[in-house]
């Protein structure tokens, strides 16, 4: 039935249709409707009733059958789209059919005199529901003028065309003044009041119609944006993807040019390596060799990290091959002294003010372990001997490998003697540096220190498995905030 009712009131109608129309259109429909089938529930009723009392039809019949067929008409008006027909036909043809018709045949009874206005003002209220005062002026006005006319004069056509011509009965004759008065006064009233409310509906409604103007412009920037945020959004995680896989690849190239993890183990030396870098490259890279039976070793940590200082590792790394392959070195120092002018020529420094300060510190050791000597040279990063259960801090020079505002100078080559079960520990600044615990502090060297000495009698794989947990543990939460590289060797 719903649908039914949903399918009538929507008769003709189009999402284009203003919204002052629709509802003409849809309440027009509803109410030719509603008056078809009161309309065709009292024609059955009352031809039964005719058929089982062996009456005759007479004009209440037949008007009644008019009407429901009119109405029947105008709903197919409205379907074929012909809505003006429709409203209009509504609006003027019952009182024809019910009132005017039948008066002008003769046909009225006494005491319509007294109803048959209040009928009509009743009535009158369709096309105020109907017409709108604003957009259809003519329509409006004219259909108030022909009700206000009828419920004026309709006694006085009753009485002209009523086929007795009888006058109006007695107890209106003497009062029909105020009858009449009543009458209009009753119609001015009601007139004015929905006049008054459909002009206050009407505003509110603009108001409505306005603001949901707005939002549905609002709605549409909105779909808008979003379409344009999605399309940024699927642009960007493809950057990202492209970027991402660009990085990946990077990162085998890095790990395919450095040494295996394990590379020390060829050389028959006990060690670990932690290597745990920011990002998916690094800038902190471990590199050693073996040349003329002594075994040379480097941390690096390199300006930055990431992609940046990835580039930086692989300039670097390239370096250090090359100077112990193609030059002469005396000792650990003439390397970073070598290392460092490769790096200023090659990045192009000149010490001069804006320029990029990227660079290296390094801590490098060379192990004669046939004459039980260890020559180290460092820029920044110093080296951790630990001897009888006592652990001593090698200092390196307070300088970068590449450019140095204060005055260069060499760096200084430090010759150590060491024996068998010495403990070697070369790093980078990023374990020390890390934040975390309770209150997000770094976790310093002087804990970095202890860390080493509390477990270097334990195997080399044991103390690295217990310097990557303490790692974690201390970050917790926080992030990582660099490269982290700890190189660990017994001899």
């Amino acid at each position: 039935m719903q649908n039914i009712w949903n399918y009538i009131s929507n008769l003709g109608t189009t999402d284009k249709s203003s919204i002052y129309r629709k509802r003409s259109i849809v309440l027009s429909n509803q109410l030719n409707f509603i008056m078809l089938i009161t309309m065709s529930l009292l024609l059955v009723v009352t031809i039964s009733i005719q058929l089982l009392t062996n009456d005759s039809i007479y004009l209440g019949t037949l008007r009644v059958a008019v009407l429901a067929f009119v109405t029947f008409l105008n709903l197919v008006a409205a379907r074929f789209k012909f809505f003006q027909i429709s409203i209009t036909s509504l609006v003027f043809i019952p009182p024809i059919v019910f009132l005017l018709g039948p008066t002008l045949i003769g046909y009225v009874e006494e005491e319509s005199y007294t109803y048959y206005p209040y009928v009509l003002i009743a009535t009158s209220v369709i096309p105020q529901l109907l017409f709108f005062p604003d957009k259809q002026k003519f329509l409006y006005w004219f259909s108030i003028g022909y009700y206000f006319f009828l419920v004026c004069f309709i006694d006085l056509i009753m009485i002209h065309f009523g086929s007795e011509r009888f006058p109006i009965i007695d107890r209106i004759t003497g009062f029909y003044l105020y009858y009449k008065l009543a009458q209009i006064g009753v119609f001015v009233f009601i007139f004015s009041c929905i006049y008054y409310l459909r002009k206050q509906n009407m505003r509110f409604e603009k108001i409505v119609y306005n603001n949901n103007k707005i939002l549905r412009i609002q709605n549409k920037e909105l779909s808008d944006q979003r379409e344009q945020i999605l399309e940024q959004k699927n642009i960007i995680e493809y950057k990202n993807r492209s970027l991402s896989d660009s990085i990946h690849y990077a990162k085998r190239i890095q790990t395919a040019v450095l040494n295996p993890i394990d590379f020390l183990n060829d050389f028959g030396l006990e060690n670990f390596i932690l290597f745990k870098p920011k990002d998916v490259v690094s800038g902190d890279f471990y590199w050693g060799l073996k040349k003329n039976n002594k075994i040379v070793v480097a941390v690096v940590d390199c300006t930055g990290h990431g992609v940046p200082g990835a580039f930086m590792s692989m300039l670097g790394h390239t370096f250090l091959d090359e100077i112990l392959n193609n030059f002469i070195v005396s000792d650990a120092a003439s390397v970073l002294n070598h290392l460092r002018d490769e790096v200023i020529n090659t990045l192009k420094q000149k010490g001069v003010a804006g320029e990029t300060r990227d660079g290296m510190d390094i801590s490098l050791c060379i192990i004669d372990k046939d004459h039980g000597k260890l020559e180290f040279a460092g820029a920044n990063n110093p080296l951790y001997l630990i001897r009888d259960n006592k652990l001593t801090i090698v200092h390196a020079d307070r300088m970068p490998i590449g450019i140095y505002l204060k005055s260069a100078k060499p760096f200084t080559n430090i010759t150590l003697e060491i024996k068998s079960g010495d403990l070697l520990y070369l790093f980078s600044d990023g374990y020390a540096d890390q934040f975390g615990g309770d209150r997000g502090k770094k976790f310093m060297y002087k804990n970095f220190q202890d860390l080493l000495l509390n477990n270097h009698n334990k195997p080399m794989a044991d103390q690295q498995e217990v310097l990557d947990n303490c790692f974690e543990k201390w970050r917790g939460s926080y992030e990582q905030i660099d490269d982290v590289l700890v190189m660990g060797i017994k001899l």
